[in-house]
Parts: C-alpha cells; sequence; structure tokens
C-alpha cells in the first residue's frame, strides 16, 4: 500500500516502525520464495522420467527451461494475484479502524503502484527461484531416468543436499522474524505493566467546550455547578476538571525558583496542568508530601501549586520543596502546597517531565475543559447518567461522544501494538512456512525411500526406529537453522533497540522461547510423515520390488 497525499511527511518515530516492517516483508518474501523453489526442486526430481522423454523426442535443454519457468512464474503469478486480492481487503479494513493511532494510517490504499511492484516481483521471484530446478532437471541425459528404477532409486547427493540447505535457510529465516515478534511482545507487555502514575480503569472523560468568551467569574460558576451536578449524579464516586489529559496534548512554560538566577535559555521548562479541586483525588494520582488542591484555593487565596517529584527535585535539589515558591511562564508568586507522584503525560514510554497542578479559580487562561468523572458503574450505564447530568446544567452542550481512560492509554500504546500484529502476522507465517518446508522434505523424502525403509523394516528396524530416524534428521536440519537465524538475530535485535521498552536486544528469555517454539515446531513437522513411514508394510514392497 502506500500514503495518497505525495507531500505528506512521516513523522519520525514511525519511520523507524516502517523499515522494520519493509525488513519483515523482505524476509517473508525471501521465505517463501525458498519455500517455492524447494518445492520446484521436488517437483522437478519427480518429472526427471518427463524431462527426460521430453529430450529424446528432440526437445533441446533452452527449451525445457522454457517451459518449468513459464510454469514457476505461472505459479507466482497466481499466487500473488491471490495476495493482491487479500491486500486490498486487508488494507481497507485496517484503514478504516480506529483502534490503532497511527499516523495517516487511514490514507494508505493499494494503488497501481503497489499492484505493478507485486506482480514485477512476482515475475522476478518465479524467474530467479525457478531457475535452479530448471536448470537441475533440463541437464539430465535421456537415459539416465529411463534406465532408474522409478521410486525407489535413490537421489543424488547434490539434490539432497541443495534441498536440504533451503530448509536450513528457511528455519533461519522464520527465527528472524520469531525473534523480532517476541521482542516486540515482550516489550508491549512490558510497557503495559508501567506505573502510568493514574490509574485509568473505572473513570471516563467528556470535553466541554465552552470557549472563553464571557467573564472569568461566569465560567468558573458555570463549570463549579456542572461538577457538583454530576457529582450528585447516582453511581459516580468523584468528578473532577482539567484542561488537559494525560497521554495528550501538551504546553509548556519556563520555570524559575525564587532566588535562584538562571541563564538565558537554561530555565527548565515545566507543563502546567489547570485543575479544579478533587482532579487529583479523582485520577488517583498519589500525593507524597503537603496536601493536595482544595475548594480554599480561590481567587482571593495565595497563588498554589502542586508539583509532581520531578519538578520538586529539579528545582530544589535535596531540599524540602513545601512552601517553596517559584514562577511560571511569567506568573509570580505560586507556593508550593504539595508534591504527587509523576504522570507519564507525553507517552506511555517517556519519563515523566516536570509538572505543576494550578487551581482553575486562580487561572484565567483556559476555556475548554475535560470532566473526568469516576465511578465503579459500567459504562453503558455511566453514561447516560452523566450525559442527563450534564444536559440538566446545559441543554445545548454536545455530550455524545466520551473517552474512558482506557481508551486512551490504548491509543497511546496502539502504534506498538500495530507494530506487533504486523510482524507477529510475519512471523506466524513464517513460522509455518518452515514447518510446511520440513514437512516437504521429509514426506519426498520417505516417498523415494519407500523401498529402502521396507527392506530395513524386514531386517528387523522396528516402526519406531523409523520415526526417530527421520526426525532426528530433521531436528539437526532445524537446529542448524536455529543457530544461523539466532547469529542473524543479534544483528537485526541491535537495529531495532529503538522500538523496544524495557527489554535488551539479546532478551534471553526471548532467544529461548522462540528456540523451544522452532525446535517442537520442526519436531511435529517431521513426525507426521515419519509415522507414515513407520507404517509400511514390508512384505508389500518387497514383492513390488
Amino acid at each position: 500500500g502506500r500514503v495518497d497525499d505525495h507531500d505528506a511527511k512521516i513523522p519520525g518515530r514511525y519511520r523507524r516502525m516502517l523499515s522494520m516492517l519493509a525488513g519483515a516483508v523482505a524476509v517473508v518474501l525471501l521465505l517463501v520464495c525458498v519455500n517455492l523453489s524447494n518445492l520446484l526442486l521436488s517437483r522437478a526430481s519427480a518429472r526427471r522420467r518427463e524431462m527426460a522423454v521430453r529430450s529424446a523426442l528432440g526437445a533441446g535443454r533452452s527449451r525445457l527451461v522454457r517451459q518449468l519457468l513459464t510454469e514457476s512464474v505461472l505459479l507466482s503469478g497466481c499466487g500473488a494475484v491471490l495476495g493482491i486480492a487479500l491486500a486490498h481487503l486487508v488494507t481497507r479494513s485496517v484503514a478504516a479502524s480506529r483502534a490503532f493511532a497511527v499516523a495517516r494510517l487511514e490514507s494508505v490504499t493499494v494503488d497501481g503502484t503497489a499492484l505493478l511492484f507485486a506482480l514485477g516481483t512476482a515475475v522476478v521471484t518465479g524467474l530467479v527461484f525457478g531457475v535452479l530446478p530448471a536448470l537441475q532437471v533440463s541437464s539430465v541425459r535421456a537415459h539416465e531416468p529411463l534406465t532408474d528404477s522409478s521410486r525407489g532409486s535413490s537421489e543424488t547427493r547434490a539434490r539432497t543436499w541443495t534441498r536440504e540447505v533451503l530448509v536450513v535457510a528457511e528455519v533461519a529465516l522464520a527465527c528472524l522474524l520469531v525473534v523480532g515478534a517476541g521482542l516486540l511482545l515482550r516489550s508491549v507487555a512490558t510497557l503495559l505493566d508501567e506505573d502510568l502514575g493514574f490509574r485509568p480503569e473505572q473513570a471516563a472523560a467528556w470535553r466541554i467546550e465552552v470557549g472563553r468568551d464571557g467573564e472569568i467569574e461566569e465560567r468558573r460558576a458555570f463549570y463549579e455547578r456542572l461538577v457538583e451536578k454530576v457529582r450528585a449524579t447516582p453511581g459516580v464516586d468523584s468528578a473532577a476538571l482539567t484542561d488537559t489529559l494525560p497521554l495528550g496534548r501538551n504546553r509548556s512554560w519556563a520555570a524559575q525558583a525564587e532566588g535562584e538566577i538562571y541563564a538565558d535559555g537554561e530555565a527548565p521548562e515545566v507543563f502546567p496542568r489547570i485543575v479544579s479541586p478533587g482532579y487529583l483525588e479523582t485520577m488517583e494520582i498519589e500525593l507524597i508530601a503537603g496536601r493536595l488542591l482544595s475548594a480554599h484555593d480561590g481567587p482571593d487565596g495565595p497563588q498554589a501549586m502542586v508539583v509532581n517529584a520531578t519538578m520538586a527535585e529539579r528545582l530544589w535539589p535535596g531540599r524540602d520543596p513545601l512552601g517553596r515558591v517559584a514562577s511560571l511562564g511569567g506568573n509570580a508568586g505560586l507556593q508550593v502546597v504539595g508534591v504527587v507522584n509523576d504522570v507519564r503525560h507525553s507517552s506511555v514510554e517517556e519519563r515523566a517531565g516536570l509538572e505543576a497542578y494550578l487551581p482553575m479559580a486562580q487561572r484565567g487562561d483556559w476555556g475548554s475543559m475535560e470532566l473526568v468523572v469516576r465511578s465503579r458503574l459500567p459504562l453503558e450505564t455511566l453514561v447516560p447518567r452523566v450525559r442527563g447530568a450534564i444536559r440538566e446544567v446545559d441543554p445545548s452542550l454536545p455530550t455524545a461522544e466520551f473517552r474512558s481512560l482506557e481508551s486512551i492509554v490504548d491509543r497511546a500504546v496502539s502504534p506498538r501494538r500495530f507494530l506487533l500484529l504486523l510482524v507477529g502476522s510475519f512471523a506466524l507465517t513464517a513460522l509455518l512456512l518452515a514447518a510446511l518446508g520440513i514437512y516437504g522434505v521429509v514426506s519426498y523424502s520417505v516417498s523415494r525411500r519407500t523401498q529402502e525403509i521396507g527392506i530395513r523394516m524386514a531386517l528387523g528396524e522396528s516402526p519406531a526406529e523409523v520415526r526417530r530416524r527421520f526426525v532426528r534428521k530433521s531436528l539437526r536440519l532445524a537446529l542448524i537453522g536455529v543457530g544461523v537465524g539466532t547469529l542473524c538475530s543479534l544483528g537485526f535485535s541491535r537495529l531495532m533497540s529503538s522500538l523496544l521498552f524495557g527489554i535488551g536486544p539479546m532478551d534471553p528469555l526471548t532467544y529461548g522461547l522462540v528456540i523451544l517454539a522452532l525446535t517442537l515446531t520442526a519436531a511435529v513437522a517431521a513426525y507426521l510423515p515419519a509415522r507414515r513411514a513407520s507404517r509400511t508394510d514390508p512384505a508389500l514392497v518387497l514383492s513390488s520390488a
């Protein structure tokens, strides 16, 4: 897909995500190509007699190569057509979804350029990865397959070695993607466990738009009536106002502690939050020292503010901040009455900056406010009650749109979840392709060695020994692939370290689980055809030899 607006700028933090997704797509494409090549090699070996007959009837090698390449391109082209149809459906559903807050996601489409690229890639894939099987089968001399004993004949070591190398490559590529998905999964899980500084559960917010028109006293009185009405609503535990919610918009003011001298441009930047009494309690932001803002912090009282722990340490390191005075954005004489826990206002990933909570009764530079309501009632019960309370105060206020604080947090982490969803899908696809590759190689080996298996069993080899022999060989190939893939993953994970949170790019738990998952997948994929081999009837095989 692509973005419709050619002039659109992609924010820097999304460029790393797109680069990683492009790399993951390339790995999946390479994995599909390796699987396709392995499939064509197996089909080519099975068609050696057919090619020999064609050659004996006068078909030249170039003609045989062209025929096999045409079949390969048709095969990859059919896959491309199916993939384009699926991509169109998936792209439309993802672009229409509001579950992910990813820049310009809604404008992503599958256009002509994307279609041409996909079809061109399919043609190139069919040609490049169909060359090796075509050259191998077309190089067979006419008399060789015609003199072989059909199914029981063993293959040359070169052909067997080629298929085994391709299986190792498939497992290594799958390991690369599964490690990436595992690191992202661990990162998202760690991120969701982070302390946000407030409790988003059982809370919702309504944006109250009244503008800045009218006298400040009138607006202040209106908001006080609104909060009182909502607080009196049955089922509401608490309600309060703020000019901005966590993980939303931000503005900053320069701060100066009283008695301190700062050089030009060196005064610390503080995020101001204009709130009503009860906001910190409603958000369940922990009080560390002093007191919270109250109704006594009115327009005629001393200028008060509550600061977070980071601001207290930054402006008054090693000293008690209570009672200290500072100026914010040119507003002098603000006295610290309390210190609260840090809240992640900018993003879930970023540590808290300097924050100050100012009573709205002492400020006049606010218009629209967020009404935060906490209740143990389910949203479907709470929302109609709060809407009714708001309409009683002012029937003209819009009340249809509200947000739960949990949805705000979910939206803040949605870019990571979106990346995890895509890379995880690629990883599962890679795991499935690797399993199919192992299954195909073992299954083909069983079909080609039926006579050998029958003879071994006639000489005393048990069915369990037959299964163990095939599974053991497959596990050896898988472990080699896991080893190669792990080494490649160490370099790849360093490139994605900027997308990780709370874990390192060489997280041992992730690597251990990936190795275990790939080993088990290889064992299951090999066991199915190995079980079929162990059910071979020696008498039937020997009688048909």
